[in-house]
């Protein structure tokens, strides 16, 4: 992978619940193993109390998993306060794993600035207790994109996204589209396609040897190389339908999602 020079210093599932929840890994996924330790999954509980991956997200302190407004609002609007995450690999399929337990807990804390279905899209839980043995990510700094894209530096990176989420769509006959869950941690690759100021676009068409998010990895993570190793620059928010091209991701380097993130990342 290609790094980020000289421009900054860095400082610092099964398918989706609703329409609304969206964007797993297309293409070319492979499993994640140990490469992501901080990246996990948001779990909701079922009727049976057990609990299900609705979305991916980050541990970027030992209390603070960020993740997608879309999904925390999705927890609320079930009538949840508390929410649940894992950090094992394969929460889906893993024979050991209990579906009854899990060992985190936290608040569920939406963007007060969050509307549907993508505005504002990113969110936490505050983790009751914190996360030892895994080490955060690292956020992007503010404004790195920014300084990226004047420098002519964004065509040239690889955007790494992590999460737990289906691959793209196979039409299978007499079933129709469907899109195959296994719950376990993946990593694909995207290239870049455009920035705004709020979103930034990432390309995932396979036929130019690129992959990347899907259903379930909502407000998982993408990492970019620097001097001071990976970061966290956005959060998935949504993508196109059948997760074939292309995948639009809410930024964390803005003003206002780190004024939002401030005060949640100096709890201990």
């Amino acid at each position: 992978m290609r790094k980020v020079t000289a421009l900054v210093t860095v400082a610092a599932a099964t398918l989706t619940l609703a329409a609304h929840l969206a964007f797993a890994q297309t293409g070319d996924a492979v499993a994640d193993g140990n490469g992501h330790p901080n990246v996990g999954a948001l779990l909701m509980p079922r009727a049976d109390g057990s609990l299900r991956i609705i979305c991916s997200g980050t541990l970027v302190t030992p209390r603070v998993f960020l993740t997608a407004s879309h999904c925390t609002s999705f927890e609320e609007e079930n009538g949840f306060t508390k929410s649940y995450v894992t950090f094992d690999t394969n929460f889906g399929t893993d024979p050991n794993h209990d579906i009854f337990a899990t060992p985190y807990e936290g608040t569920i804390v939406t963007n007060p600035d969050y509307k549907p279905p993508y505005n504002s899209d990113v969110s936490l839980i505050l983790l009751d207790e914190p996360v030892s043995g895994i080490t955060p990510a690292q956020i992007a700094p503010l404004h790195l994109l920014d300084e990226l894209k004047a420098a002519h530096e964004l065509n040239d990176l690889p955007y790494t996204n992590v999460g737990y989420g289906t691959s793209e769509q196979v039409v299978v006959k007499g079933t129709g589209p469907t899109f195959p869950f296994d719950g376990i941690r993946k990593v694909t690759v995207s290239g870049y396609h455009a920035l705004d100021r709020q979103f930034i676009h990432l390309d995932q068409n396979l036929a130019r040897g690129l992959s990347g998010t899907g259903y379930g990895d909502s407000g998982g993570p993408t990492f970019i190389d620097t001097e001071s190793g990976p970061v966290v620059i956005s959060v998935v928010s949504s993508g196109d339908v059948p997760l074939y091209s292309t995948s639009v991701n809410s930024r964390i380097d803005t003003d206002a999602v780190q004024d939002f993130l401030a005060p949640y990342l100096a709890v201990h």
